[in-house]
């Protein structure tokens, strides 16, 4: 593996806020998308760091996050 991009505080506690956002839309998740990510989401939370190929998952569920938040 590469060398893996190592969470601080701020990152973690946006993963815990990000993910209770995925929750939230799970119900609308017919292909499991939403359950996938959750399953990313854990995994890095259990290592604590994530890939250069994770960080541009987790780059496109803040931007999808953002939006849904402007809308409200």
């Amino acid at each position: 593996m590469k060398e893996g991009i190592f969470l601080d505080a701020q990152q973690s506690k946006f993963l815990v806020e990000l993910d209770k956002w995925l929750k939230e839309q799970q119900a609308d998740d017919l292909v499991g998308i939403v359950r996938k990510s959750r399953e990313v989401i854990t995994q890095i939370e259990n290592r604590g760091y994530y890939s250069e190929l994770e960080a541009e998952l987790l780059n496109e569920l803040r931007s999808q996050y953002i939006k849904s938040k402007k809308k409200k």
